[in-house]
């Protein structure tokens, strides 16, 4: 598998991995390491044994004329260089992968977190499209008729030039349809639009329309998804983002939802240097009020994130507001180790995860231990920045380990440790339920921890359809439940389009009123259909 070095190779052992969350640009395990790792994956554990094989993957690039010979496909996994884009996507074809399955991830990998980052990136495909296929595009994005891969397409053909011209109805139009489709789409179709939405954002054309469309769509008061679409402020620093983002993060609105979104996004600006030194007076005290909260490390996870991001200077200067030592404590911890809990603690977990999750993924030849899988799992569970935690659960997303990893994640969501169970269950949310959707609602509708059933009940609404009988159970704790629950249920019934929004929708409670309304306007959940 790649992550080992060729010398650990010819010596017959597997790399020996660090236990310490060493960022990811650090050229020890960094991007090219992982996204090898995730094309090796896919080809050695996936379906077809020919392909599994080495000398079978190269006799079917050969059938497709792509000229390869074994050093050069070894080069590719070793993980020593970047893989172009157009290498990934022939390991999609070859592999019968729906288009952008590792490209995407593979892009966003690379975006956020190499540290060479080119003005663009390499395309999927060499030649521009025509004339005629980029306004098709245009026209199926105008109409909302396009799918993920229509979306990806559409984004990798503005990447190409340095100016495109559009008329500010048809900027307008595109922008408006690809942020309101990120509020509701799911897996592989969220990615793919989102992947398409970060190079509407970084193109100087675009940026202006983008950021309005996610400022229009986060600010209607009654909007019930938040966080999809506001993270695409990290993408950039632009002064406009930067300002929206604080705005969110400081205003006087009972809109916790907004807020908790809008410190997730400042940890991200701030930790990429998008925010001037006059920004630091608003992020200590929005960080200081946070964590003076009573609320578990799970409930406050955005603003600890933020905490742990402030600058040496920012952080003296409000340490010791802090009203408990806990909290404290925990934000110097994770400041030192950048994990949220302690090292020994998250090494142990892991290692007793990710044996049973290879030991559950079928594969064609007995393998070593994946010290890749490890350390994705220990970034995707316990790492404190967001952005690590949530790349590395997008990279087992996207490789064969995914239906072992919630199959496992499931059985952890039942620990007694909150935390252990609301970070399982937010690792589902990427990687998906493995087809165990009846076990998830079941679980989500007998889950007595508020946060922790709010979570399960977020993944619910991610799987989509439910059955009558499933959205009554959903919904029969709905009239007791508090806010955070309430919120959660009705994502879960938003998302699958149930017949009861219409009823929720004339309640006399107005939050409930106004948010099943929004539902019905917004629509369940996408998922495209070329991924069936």
């Amino acid at each position: 598998m790649a992550g080992q070095t060729p010398s650990a190779r010819r010596r017959g052992r597997p790399q020996r991995l660090p236990d310490d969350p060493n960022p990811v640009s650090s050229g020890r395990v960094g991007c090219d390491q992982r996204i090898a790792w995730l094309v090796t994956a896919a080809r050695v554990l996936g379906p077809d044994p020919d392909l599994a094989r080495r000398e079978g993957f190269i006799a079917a690039l050969k059938a497709r004329d792509v000229p390869v010979d074994a050093p050069r496909v070894s080069r590719w996994e070793s993980g020593m260089h970047t893989l172009p884009g157009q290498v990934i996507a022939t390991y999609e074809e070859v592999l019968g992968l729906p288009e952008g399955a590792l490209t995407a991830v593979s892009d966003g990998m690379l975006r956020w977190f190499a540290s060479d980052q080119p003005s663009r990136r390499s395309p999927a495909r060499d030649e521009p499209r025509h004339n005629h296929e980029i306004e098709s595009l245009v026209d199926r994005a105008e109409l909302g008729a396009a799918t993920g891969a229509h979306w990806l397409r559409l984004g990798e053909e503005l990447n190409r030039y340095d100016r495109v011209f559009l008329r500010e109805r048809e900027w307008a139009q595109i922008t408006h349809q690809l942020v309101t489709e990120l509020g509701s789409a799911v897996g592989l179709s969220y990615v793919r639009r989102y992947e398409a939405a970060a190079r509407f954002i970084r193109h100087p054309n675009a940026r202006r329309h983008l950021v309005m469309a996610v400022g229009r769509f986060v600010t209607d008061p009654h909007t019930q998804v938040v966080a999809p679409v506001l993270n695409l402020l990290g993408e950039v620093a632009d002064p406009a983002a930067a300002e929206l983002t604080l705005r969110m993060l400081t205003a006087d609105s009972d809109n916790k939802y907004l807020r908790r979104a809008a410190s997730s996004v400042a940890a991200v600006k701030l930790a990429r240097g998008h925010f001037g030194p006059d920004a630091l007076p608003r992020l200590e005290s929005h960080a200081v009020g946070a964590l003076r909260r009573g609320e578990s490390l799970d409930g406050r996870l955005d603003s600890f994130d933020l905490a742990v991001r402030l600058p040496h200077d920012s952080w003296g200067r409000i340490e010791h507001a802090l009203r408990t030592r806990r909290a404290h404590q925990l934000v110097a911890d994770a400041r030192a180790s950048d994990e949220m809990i302690s090292p020994a603690r998250a090494a142990g977990v892991v290692a007793e995860l990710a044996p049973a999750i290879q030991a559950a993924t079928p594969t064609h030849q007995p393998q070593e231990p994946d010290l890749m899988l490890r350390r994705l799992l220990r970034e995707a569970l316990f790492h404190s920045h967001k952005p690590r935690r949530h790349h590395a659960a997008l990279l087992i997303a996207a490789s064969p380990y995914a239906p072992a990893t919630a199959t496992h994640c499931l059985q952890l969501a039942a620990e007694s440790n909150d935390l252990f169970a609301a970070r399982a269950w937010t690792v589902l949310m990427r990687v998906g339920d493995g087809g165990r959707r009846d076990e998830v609602v079941a679980r989500a509708v007998e889950e007595k921890r508020q946060s922790v059933r709010a979570r399960a009940l977020v993944n619910v609404g991610l799987g989509g359809m439910l059955t009558p009988r499933q959205c009554g159970a959903v919904l029969q704790r709905f009239d007791s439940s508090r806010s955070l629950e309430r919120h959660a249920t009705l994502f879960a019934v938003g998302m699958a389009g149930a017949p009861q929004l219409a009823d929720l929708a004339a309640a006399e409670d107005p939050e409930v009123k106004y948010a099943a309304a929004w539902w019905l306007r917004q629509g369940a959940a996408i998922s495209d259909e070329d991924l069936v």
